[in-house]
């Protein structure tokens, strides 16, 4: 019983570290590409804000929803 507990709680902070690794290299691409682009005023207010809001959200462990913001930024900025 107990190594299945053990094994669980491996998986799952695996799983958790790896959610946040792809919360920072999302919001990587997102300032790369924030650099670059050339976007109205308000797409780029837009854009800011979904960034910070995935930056709060993956820093609060929240990382499907940090997730989620950062494919709607990048949606805007036509990245992958």
């Amino acid at each position: 019983m107990i190594k299945i507990f053990s094994a669980t709680a491996l998986l799952l902070s695996l799983a958790s570290s790896a959610f946040a690794g792809t919360c920072q290299d999302d919001i990587a691409k997102i300032d790369k590409a924030l650099a670059a682009a050339q976007l109205d005023p308000d797409q780029s207010t837009e854009v800011n804000d979904l960034r910070n809001q995935a930056v709060q959200l993956c820093g609060a462990g929240n990382e499907q929803e940090g997730l989620d913001v950062t494919a709607q930024a990048k949606a805007i900025l036509n990245i992958e």
